[in-house]
């Protein structure tokens, strides 16, 4: 009956000696592909990016699935990727035909928070390729981070109801991950003090954005 109990102590043992090393994974995800950084030496101006990633179950007007994909951006002044923005930007794209020509919110609910911001819409329309439509909002940093800090996200932008992917969740925390801490906020600590039913790998990142803040 027992024989089993040591093989479930050992691979607990394994399971938690996998998520400690989280916060430096996050914290190195600079060097990979999931974030760019492109200094302009004429501006002086350092951008930082996400790649784009598509989001899960994007449902438009008409019940109609849409490819809406995310990327997220913000920038540094000097020659660094290591500062505390004001703002960051979210850039989704949609390889479509006006519509999100009324997207004019953004609207994100993570983990029950909800967050609000007012959206930007061009298209690209003619010539051989697709036609693409770009959608942009800005959200504060504190916004941003409590997103980077979140088990789950779902969104609306204009009609289109769509939940945040593994990818851009990864995403999301390897950019928070890049930005230089900054002074606690009442938000960041409130993550310190909430018990989420959530996966080891969420709960770990939550404790380290606390940090962060």
């Amino acid at each position: 009956m027992n024989d089993g109990v040591p093989t479930m102590k050992s691979a607990l043992i394994l399971g938690l000696a996998g998520v400690l090393p989280l916060y430096a994974l996050f914290a190195a995800q600079s060097s990979r592909p999931m974030v760019n950084v492109s200094y302009d030496k004429f501006e002086d101006l350092t951008e930082v990016s996400t790649n784009s990633s598509k989001v899960k179950n994007a449902i438009g007007r008409e019940q109609k699935r849409q490819n809406l994909r995310l990327q997220v951006v913000y920038v540094c002044t000097g020659d660094t990727s290591h500062c505390r923005p004001d703002e960051v930007q979210l850039k989704f794209a949609s390889y479509s035909v006006a519509d999100h020509a009324r997207s004019h919110h953004l609207i994100l609910v993570a983990d029950g928070k909800r967050i609000r911001a007012q959206s930007k819409w061009t298209g690209e329309y003619g010539g051989t390729r697709m036609p693409l439509e770009h959608i942009t909002a800005s959200i504060k940093v504190e916004d941003f981070l409590n997103l980077a800090g979140a088990v789950e996200i779902e969104g609306k932008l204009g009609e289109t109801t769509f939940t945040l992917s593994d990818d851009n969740l990864g995403a999301i925390r390897a950019l928070a991950g890049e930005m230089a801490p900054g002074k606690q906020t009442k938000e960041l600590g409130y993550f310190r003090e909430r018990q989420v039913d959530a996966s080891d790998k969420n709960q770990d990142w939550r404790n380290r954005k606390c940090e962060m803040g």
